[in-house]
C-alpha cells in the first residue's frame, strides 16, 4: 500500500508541475503583450476592409486630436523592411498625391473638401506628406530611402500663418512644400455617408478605396498644437512626454486588447484609438521592438 501511495504522489507531482510549468508559460507571454512598444501592420488595406489599422475619432464631440485649425506637428517612429511598400510612384508637388503612396496617416475627407485634409504616406519608398484646404493643395516630397529596416523618426509641420509644410527624417530637413492657407481641421458636424470620413487613421486608407496601405512597425505617435521643429534637431533619445502643446500622444505600449491609449491628458480628450485587428497575415500586432532599444524582439539589430 505504501508503495501504492509514493505512486498516486508521484504522479500527482507530475501533474502539478505539467500545471506550474503551464502556467509559467502563460505568464510569460502574459509580459511580452505588457513589454509592447509598437504596432507592426501588414499592409492589407482594403483587402481587408475597416482592418490592419488603428482608428481614431475626431468628431461627435470634437476631440483635441483634431489638429489643422492652426500650427500643427506629427511625429512618430517608423520602421519598414525592405520590399514591404516598393509599390508606389514617385512623389510629386501635386494636390493630395499622398493619396497614392503606402498610407501612414489618413486624415482625408469623403467628398468635396470644406474645411481641410492631410496625409502621410511613403512614395518610392520615401515619405510624402500633403495638406489640402478646399480645392487647394500641396505635397512635400522626401528625398531619402526609409525602408531600411532601422528606425527612424519622422516629424512633420504646417504654418498655418504661411501655409509652409515641412518634413524632417531623423531631425534633418527631408521635403518641403508650400501648401494653403485656412482652416484644415475637420469640420465639427460635417455632413457625410462615409462611416469612417470624421476619423485619423493609422496604417490604412479610411474609406478603403483601391489605394496601398503600409507595412511596417509605429510608435511613439504625438500630435502638437505648435511647430516643435522649425529647424533642424537632434532626434529624441527617448519616449515622448505629454506637455502643454500635446494634444494627442500614443505609445502603442497596451499589449492586449482593442484600446490604443491616448495619454496625452489635454483639455477635452481623451482622443482614444481603436486597434482594428484582422486580414492576411493579421495585423496590427502588438510588438516588443522599440526605436530605444539596440536589439529587437523579431531578430533585427
Amino acid at each position: 500500500m505504501a508503495m501504492q501511495r509514493d505512486r498516486r504522489w508521484a504522479g500527482g507531482g507530475t501533474a502539478c508541475r505539467t500545471h506550474a510549468v503551464g502556467l509559467l508559460a502563460a505568464a510569460i507571454v502574459a509580459m511580452g503583450n505588457a513589454a509592447a512598444q509598437s504596432l507592426r501592420f501588414h499592409g492589407n488595406g482594403y483587402s481587408a476592409p475597416t482592418l490592419d489599422r488603428v482608428v481614431i475619432a475626431l468628431d461627435a464631440p470634437a476631440r483635441p486630436v483634431d489638429v489643422g485649425s492652426g500650427d500643427f506637428t506629427l511625429e512618430f517612429w517608423l520602421r519598414a523592411l525592405p520590399g514591404e511598400n516598393a509599390d508606389a510612384p514617385a512623389c510629386s508637388a501635386d494636390n493630395d498625391r499622398w493619396i497614392l503612396g503606402h498610407i501612414l496617416l489618413d486624415r482625408d475627407v469623403d467628398g468635396p473638401g470644406d474645411h481641410g485634409d492631410y496625409g502621410l504616406s511613403l512614395m518610392d519608398r520615401r515619405l510624402a506628406f500633403g495638406l489640402s484646404v478646399g480645392s487647394s493643395g500641396a505635397t512635400a516630397c522626401g528625398a531619402t530611402l526609409v525602408d531600411d529596416g532601422q528606425w527612424h523618426h519622422v516629424a512633420v509641420t504646417r504654418d498655418a500663418g504661411s501655409g509652409q509644410l515641412r518634413m524632417y527624417l531623423d531631425g534633418q530637413l527631408d521635403g518641403s512644400a508650400s501648401g494653403p492657407l485656412g482652416d484644415a481641421s475637420y469640420r465639427d458636424g460635417r455632413d457625410s455617408n462615409a462611416p469612417y470620413d470624421p476619423t485619423l487613421v493609422i496604417g490604412a486608407e479610411k474609406h478603403d478605396y483601391a489605394t496601398l496601405s503600409w507595412a511596417g512597425w509605429i510608435t511613439e505617435l504625438r500630435l502638437s498644437g505648435i511647430i516643435r521643429y522649425p529647424s533642424p534637431f537632434v532626434r529624441p533619445p527617448a519616449r515622448f512626454a505629454s506637455d502643454a502643446a500635446t494634444l494627442a500622444l500614443y505609445h502603442f505600449d497596451e499589449g492586449m486588447g482593442t484600446l490604443v491609449a491616448d495619454s496625452s491628458g489635454a483639455p477635452g480628450g481623451p482622443s482614444h484609438g481603436e486597434r482594428r485587428y484582422g486580414g492576411m497575415p493579421a495585423g496590427p500586432e502588438w510588438s516588443q521592438a522599440t526605436p530605444f532599444d539596440g536589439v529587437f524582439a523579431d531578430g533585427f539589430d
